[in-house]
Protein backbone atom coordinates (compact mmCIF):
# COMPACT_ATOMS: atom_id res chain seq x y z
CA UNK A 1 0.00 0.00 0.00
CA UNK A 2 0.57 3.69 -0.77
CA UNK A 3 1.34 6.73 1.33
CA UNK A 4 -1.32 9.31 0.77
CA UNK A 5 -0.48 13.43 1.93
CA UNK A 6 -2.55 16.47 1.94
CA UNK A 7 -1.49 20.10 1.35
CA UNK A 8 -4.28 21.91 3.06
CA UNK A 9 -4.43 26.34 3.56
CA UNK A 10 -6.33 29.13 3.24
CA UNK A 11 -5.69 30.63 -0.50
CA UNK A 12 -1.93 32.15 -1.23
CA UNK A 13 -0.32 29.65 1.49
CA UNK A 14 1.56 28.33 -1.12
CA UNK A 15 0.51 24.93 -1.05
CA UNK A 16 1.31 24.22 -4.74
CA UNK A 17 4.93 25.09 -4.49
CA UNK A 18 5.25 22.83 -1.74
CA UNK A 19 3.42 19.80 -3.62
CA UNK A 20 5.69 20.32 -6.74
CA UNK A 21 8.46 20.11 -3.73
CA UNK A 22 7.81 17.45 -1.90
CA UNK A 23 7.09 15.33 -5.54
CA UNK A 24 10.49 15.92 -7.24
CA UNK A 25 12.47 15.25 -3.33
CA UNK A 26 10.54 11.75 -3.37
CA UNK A 27 10.75 10.91 -6.82
CA UNK A 28 14.63 11.86 -6.49
CA UNK A 29 14.52 8.82 -3.41
CA UNK A 30 12.80 6.08 -6.06
CA UNK A 31 9.07 6.68 -5.15
CA UNK A 32 6.47 6.80 -7.81
CA UNK A 33 4.85 9.19 -7.34
CA UNK A 34 1.01 11.04 -8.04
CA UNK A 35 0.32 14.30 -7.79
CA UNK A 36 -3.09 15.64 -8.06
CA UNK A 37 -5.43 18.33 -6.88
CA UNK A 38 -8.75 19.20 -5.99
CA UNK A 39 -10.89 20.67 -7.69
CA UNK A 40 -9.85 17.46 -10.03
CA UNK A 41 -9.79 17.61 -13.58
CA UNK A 42 -13.07 15.85 -13.97
CA UNK A 43 -16.21 16.67 -15.04
CA UNK A 44 -17.57 17.50 -11.77
CA UNK A 45 -14.06 19.44 -11.04
CA UNK A 46 -14.52 21.26 -14.38
CA UNK A 47 -18.08 22.38 -13.14
CA UNK A 48 -17.00 23.65 -10.00
CA UNK A 49 -13.74 25.42 -11.29
CA UNK A 50 -16.22 26.83 -13.65
CA UNK A 51 -18.85 28.28 -11.30
CA UNK A 52 -16.13 29.05 -8.46
CA UNK A 53 -13.40 31.26 -11.04
CA UNK A 54 -16.43 33.17 -13.75
CA UNK A 55 -18.43 34.98 -10.78
CA UNK A 56 -20.75 37.47 -12.39
CA UNK A 57 -23.87 35.33 -13.13
CA UNK A 58 -22.33 32.31 -12.44
CA UNK A 59 -20.33 33.04 -9.14
CA UNK A 60 -21.66 31.06 -6.45
CA UNK A 61 -19.57 32.63 -3.32
CA UNK A 62 -22.82 34.41 -2.36
CA UNK A 63 -25.18 31.58 -2.73
CA UNK A 64 -27.23 33.13 -4.84
CA UNK A 65 -27.95 30.75 -7.71
CA UNK A 66 -27.00 27.40 -5.74
CA UNK A 67 -27.25 26.99 -2.28
CA UNK A 68 -24.09 26.21 0.26
CA UNK A 69 -25.31 22.92 0.40
CA UNK A 70 -25.78 21.78 -3.10
CA UNK A 71 -21.77 23.57 -3.49
CA UNK A 72 -20.97 20.93 -0.82
CA UNK A 73 -22.94 18.24 -2.98
CA UNK A 74 -20.76 19.11 -5.63
CA UNK A 75 -17.41 19.18 -3.87
CA UNK A 76 -18.44 15.69 -2.60
CA UNK A 77 -19.07 14.16 -6.09
CA UNK A 78 -16.25 15.98 -7.47
CA UNK A 79 -14.11 13.85 -4.64
CA UNK A 80 -15.88 10.75 -4.95
CA UNK A 81 -14.68 10.29 -8.34
CA UNK A 82 -11.12 11.08 -7.15
CA UNK A 83 -11.05 8.77 -4.42
CA UNK A 84 -12.34 5.84 -6.53
CA UNK A 85 -10.52 6.86 -9.84
CA UNK A 86 -7.13 7.77 -9.12
CA UNK A 87 -6.30 8.01 -5.05
CA UNK A 88 -7.28 4.41 -4.28
CA UNK A 89 -5.87 2.29 -6.88
CA UNK A 90 -2.79 4.36 -6.87
CA UNK A 91 -2.34 3.48 -3.40
CA UNK A 92 -2.74 0.26 -4.24
CA UNK A 93 -0.32 0.14 -6.78
CA UNK A 94 2.02 1.48 -4.45
CA UNK A 95 2.14 4.73 -4.98
CA UNK A 96 2.72 7.70 -3.22
CA UNK A 97 -0.06 10.24 -3.69
CA UNK A 98 0.27 13.68 -2.96
CA UNK A 99 -3.07 15.81 -3.14
CA UNK A 100 -2.98 20.14 -2.95
CA UNK A 101 -6.41 20.42 -1.44
CA UNK A 102 -8.82 17.47 0.07
CA UNK A 103 -12.05 17.01 2.09
CA UNK A 104 -10.40 19.28 4.49
CA UNK A 105 -10.84 22.18 2.16
CA UNK A 106 -14.69 21.74 2.04
CA UNK A 107 -14.82 21.43 5.89
CA UNK A 108 -12.96 24.95 5.75
CA UNK A 109 -14.52 26.43 3.71
CA UNK A 110 -18.26 25.44 3.74
CA UNK A 111 -17.96 25.77 7.36
CA UNK A 112 -17.08 29.24 7.55
CA UNK A 113 -20.23 29.20 5.16
CA UNK A 114 -22.52 28.47 7.63
CA UNK A 115 -22.84 24.81 7.08
CA UNK A 116 -22.76 22.33 9.55
CA UNK A 117 -19.09 20.51 10.15
CA UNK A 118 -21.19 17.21 11.62
CA UNK A 119 -23.49 16.91 8.48
CA UNK A 120 -19.43 18.19 6.38
CA UNK A 121 -17.98 15.49 8.12
CA UNK A 122 -20.65 12.79 7.70
CA UNK A 123 -20.84 13.81 3.46
CA UNK A 124 -17.24 12.96 3.08
CA UNK A 125 -17.39 9.70 5.28
CA UNK A 126 -16.62 7.95 1.94
CA UNK A 127 -12.96 9.61 1.84
CA UNK A 128 -9.71 7.57 2.83
CA UNK A 129 -8.14 8.79 5.36
CA UNK A 130 -4.54 10.21 4.63
CA UNK A 131 -1.62 9.77 6.18
CA UNK A 132 0.00 13.14 6.77
CA UNK A 133 -2.24 16.40 6.23
CA UNK A 134 0.02 19.23 6.05
CA UNK A 135 -1.48 22.57 7.05
CA UNK A 136 0.70 25.29 6.02
CA UNK A 137 -0.84 28.30 8.34
CA UNK A 138 0.03 31.97 7.42
CA UNK A 139 -2.03 34.86 8.58
CA UNK A 140 -4.70 36.02 6.11
CA UNK A 141 -3.60 39.65 5.24
CA UNK A 142 0.16 37.55 3.66
CA UNK A 143 -2.08 35.39 2.00
CA UNK A 144 -4.10 38.61 0.24
CA UNK A 145 -0.78 39.73 -0.26
CA UNK A 146 -0.04 36.83 -2.54
CA UNK A 147 -3.25 36.19 -4.01
CA UNK A 148 -3.20 39.97 -5.78
CA UNK A 149 0.08 39.49 -7.36
CA UNK A 150 -2.08 36.24 -9.39
CA UNK A 151 -3.84 37.75 -12.27
CA UNK A 152 -6.34 35.26 -11.89
CA UNK A 153 -8.54 35.17 -8.61
CA UNK A 154 -11.49 32.64 -7.40
CA UNK A 155 -14.09 34.61 -5.94
CA UNK A 156 -12.89 32.85 -2.76
CA UNK A 157 -9.78 34.88 -2.65
CA UNK A 158 -11.87 38.14 -2.87
CA UNK A 159 -13.52 37.82 0.16
CA UNK A 160 -10.68 38.70 3.24
CA UNK A 161 -13.38 38.23 5.98
CA UNK A 162 -14.30 34.47 4.46
CA UNK A 163 -10.90 33.75 4.65
CA UNK A 164 -10.42 34.65 8.18
CA UNK A 165 -12.88 32.38 9.29
CA UNK A 166 -11.40 29.41 7.06
CA UNK A 167 -7.94 29.88 8.81
CA UNK A 168 -9.34 29.75 11.90
CA UNK A 169 -11.15 26.37 11.00
CA UNK A 170 -8.41 24.78 9.41
CA UNK A 171 -6.51 25.44 13.29
CA UNK A 172 -9.50 24.07 15.24
CA UNK A 173 -9.64 21.32 12.44
CA UNK A 174 -6.05 20.57 13.40
CA UNK A 175 -6.99 20.18 16.92
CA UNK A 176 -9.63 17.43 16.10
CA UNK A 177 -7.74 15.47 13.13
CA UNK A 178 -4.44 13.93 14.23
CA UNK A 179 -2.88 13.37 11.25
CA UNK A 180 -2.97 17.30 10.20
CA UNK A 181 0.11 18.86 11.18
CA UNK A 182 0.88 22.33 10.88
CA UNK A 183 3.88 24.23 8.80
CA UNK A 184 4.84 28.12 9.72
CA UNK A 185 3.72 28.80 6.06
CA UNK A 186 5.62 32.74 7.00
CA UNK A 187 9.11 30.70 5.88
CA UNK A 188 10.57 31.22 2.72
CA UNK A 189 10.16 28.09 0.43
CA UNK A 190 13.03 26.41 0.91
CA UNK A 191 12.45 26.33 4.94
CA UNK A 192 8.82 25.11 3.93
CA UNK A 193 10.24 22.49 1.90
CA UNK A 194 12.79 21.88 4.83
CA UNK A 195 9.64 21.32 7.70
CA UNK A 196 7.27 18.98 4.88
CA UNK A 197 10.33 16.71 4.07
CA UNK A 198 10.99 16.93 8.14
CA UNK A 199 7.47 15.65 9.04
CA UNK A 200 7.49 12.94 6.05
CA UNK A 201 10.46 11.25 7.27
CA UNK A 202 9.03 11.59 10.86
CA UNK A 203 5.36 10.74 10.70
CA UNK A 204 5.72 8.04 7.35
CA UNK A 205 8.87 6.79 7.82
CA UNK A 206 9.98 8.01 4.21
CA UNK A 207 14.01 8.47 3.64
Amino acid sequence: MGKFIVFEGIDGAGKSTQVKLLGKWLSERGYEVVLTKEPTDTAFGKLIRRLVLTGGREGIIDGARISPEAEALLFAADRAEHVHKLIKPSLEAGKVVISDRYFYSSLAYQWARGLDLEWLIDLNRFALKPDLVILLDLPVEEGMKRINRRSLKTEFDKIIELQKKVRENYLKLAKRFPEIKTVNGLADVEAIHRDVVALVERELGIK
